[in-house]
């Protein structure tokens, strides 16, 4: 009889995130099912650091799955999903299954979790900062806090996972089994981890003057990559030059990007309501289920652009170029400056006409 026994499960962040994994054999053969469970924790964790306390969340994960003497799915030993995705703080676990088939009389699987800055969300912060800090140095002060997380406090991995696949109960395997990672469960953030992040995040507190660029190369963030994921609400980034960075699951509702390059951007899943986007430079960006509720994109360029499952009820749209942009369900209606040709050729290639309804205007 075929048996699946676990060598080692560590879940130091349980808190935060938790892994599971549950085999099945096949009635016949030597094929198995195999569901791995991801259980983020509702409302996130809060985390003591720098005097203050801060409160955080998983957007995303990645999963990284490798097998010996087996093979996953398609005859492959090594599975990578580098984005699974959730969507609010306090969401129901989610399933990564593959089949496994053994290749040898033994078999080891370890599979490991692990979030990048982007994927940490910032929920909420207490004490540290004054009350008083501008929406652009709240924006760098957040990326700071995610980067520094991700880095060092939910480093090397989140959780991790080995297994042993057997024919046969008595299976001997020719393999030593080493720990994952060597490190400590229940990490701490000590003194001497924080200091360098204290001294940058007072940098921010101290800097009021300076725009969201240099305010992140200030404190060593490189605007092209560890902006992704930020709150950008009511920032003023007038004319600022984010062409080609990351900066997708970001929130930038309610801010001023007038004239601004944001062009082969990266803008996946991100919050535009309300924001000023009016002469936008956007060709070519990835602005797949961005949400532009009651924006404006007048003269804005979006030739070429992913908006696909965008959300544009509301948004001006006077003079919007959509040359060459992929529009399927993208849903769109109540849309000042849209004319009758533009409206046409959205619903020719796939875009939704809905108008906004009173629930949604009011919130």
């Amino acid at each position: 009889m075929a048996t699946f026994s676990p060598r080692e499960i560590s879940n130091p962040h349980a808190t935060a995130m938790a892994l599971g994994a549950d085999f099945h054999w096949h009635p016949q053969g030597e094929k198995g099912h195999l569901a791995l469970t991801l259980t983020p924790q509702p409302n996130g964790q809060w985390l003591s650091l720098l005097g203050g306390k801060l409160r955080f969340w998983l957007r995303g994960v990645g999963l990284t799955v490798q097998t010996e003497g087996a093979t996953i799915d398609h005859g492959q030993n090594f599975f990578n999903s580098e984005e699974i995705i959730f969507t609010s703080e306090s969401v129901a676990p989610q399933t990564v299954n593959t089949e496994i088939a053994l290749t040898e009389p033994w078999g080891r699987l370890q599979a490991a979790v692990k979030a990048n800055a982007q994927q940490v969300a910032i929920a909420e912060t207490q004490g540290l900062w004054p009350p008083d800090l501008s929406p652009n140095q709240l924006a760098i002060a957040d990326r700071l806090l995610a980067k520094f997380l991700a880095e060092t406090y939910l480093g090397p991995a989140l959780c991790w996972g080995q297994w042993l696949l057997a024919k046969s109960a008595d299976a001997d395997p020719q393999i030593t089994w080493q720990p994952l990672y060597d490190i400590e469960n229940n990490q701490t953030l000590t003194e001497a981890n924080t200091s360098n992040l204290g001294d940058r995040l007072q940098s921010v507190i101290d800097s009021s003057h300076l725009d969201c660029l240099a305010l992140a190369k200030l404190v060593g963030l490189d605007p092209q990559r560890d902006l992704a994921g930020g709150k950008f609400v009511g920032a003023n980034l007038n004319g600022i030059d984010l062409s080609n960075s990351l900066l997708m699951d970001s929130n930038f509702r309610g801010a001023i990007l007038t004239d601004s390059d944001l062009s082969n951007a990266d803008l996946r899943r991100t919050n535009f309501r309300g924001a000023d986007l009016s002469g936008a430079y956007l060709e070519g960006a990835n602005l797949h289920q961005g949400d532009f509720r009651k924006s404006s994109l007048a003269v804005a360029n979006l030739i070429g652009t992913d908006l696909r499952r965008a959300d544009l009820r509301g948004a001006t749209l006077q003079n919007v170029n959509f040359s060459g942009a992929r529009v399927e369900n993208l849903h769109f209606g109540d849309n000042p400056g849209l004319t009758a040709s533009q409206q046409a050729w959205l619903l020719e290639n796939g875009a939704q006409l809905a108008s906004e309804s009173v629930q949604e205007m009011l919130r």
